[in-house]
């Protein structure tokens, strides 16, 4: 059952719709909502997409903060903050006013969980984001932390400081530290899956079986006929 103290955009009278996906690093939920909007495009829907840390008003103050290691739980927690509004009232809100399907690559959930995390106060992370409403559907990829280090692992050399949670102390080690940090998120999301009705996709999954079943939660859920381009614009 999804919160009953916050509305879908669906249940706030807008047409548009909007499907989140949420996971740990490595859980594959990107590609996954990439492959989807593919799909969704190829029928010629109306599609957008958005992503998590995305936003130009802050992306560069993010990324130095982040290289020069300045960022403390708190003005982590607010500078994404500030991102996600901007995002959310500059391109999701409009859109979903304009009858488009947005796909949100992370969205509130996120926070709940990293900042958490990190220290910061849960009610007080929860009222940041009372502005937002939640995804029509929010798909939650469940992966072991040993199959998402891999994955990350296979695309670069190293993990990243802050998806490893360097900057929380909890190990030396870079790929311990990893799971630790990748571990407690996991439990955060486990603990906000019924609360706000997640989908919960099994990571481990072949990426075909994982992709057809997050196209038949959609198309079960949501009348995609409504969202066609009109061709004669």
């Amino acid at each position: 059952m999804k919160n009953k103290t916050e509305k879908t955009f669906a249940q706030l009278g807008y047409p548009g719709r909007l499907i989140a996906v949420e996971g740990i690093d490595g859980s594959g939920k990107s590609t996954q909502l990439y492959l989807l909007k593919r799909w969704l495009e190829l029928q010629g829907l109306k599609v957008f997409f958005s992503e998590w840390n995305s936003s130009e008003l802050v992306k560069s103050a993010t990324r130095r903060g982040k290289e020069e290691r300045l960022l403390t739980p708190t003005t982590f927690s607010l500078i994404h903050a500030t991102d996600f509004a901007d995002r959310y009232e500059r391109q999701l809100v409009p859109l979903l006013k304009a009858g488009y399907i947005v796909l949100c690559d992370r969205y509130k959930f996120t926070a709940f969980a990293r900042d958490t995390v990190r220290g910061c106060s849960p009610d007080w992370v929860r009222r940041i984001y009372s502005f937002a409403a939640v995804p029509d559907l929010t798909f939650f990829f469940k992966a072991p932390l040993d199959v998402s280090l891999n994955r990350i692992l296979q695309g670069r050399p190293q993990l990243k400081y802050h998806e490893a949670g360097m900057d929380l102390g909890l190990s030396g080690d870079l790929e311990e530290s990893f799971k630790v940090f990748q571990g407690r998120l996991l439990k955060a999301y486990s603990a906000m899956k019924s609360e706000f009705g997640m989908i919960q996709i099994n990571a481990n999954q072949p990426i075909e079986k994982q992709q057809e079943t997050v196209r038949q939660r959609l198309a079960n859920a949501i009348d995609l006929g409504q969202y066609e381009l009109d061709q004669s614009t």
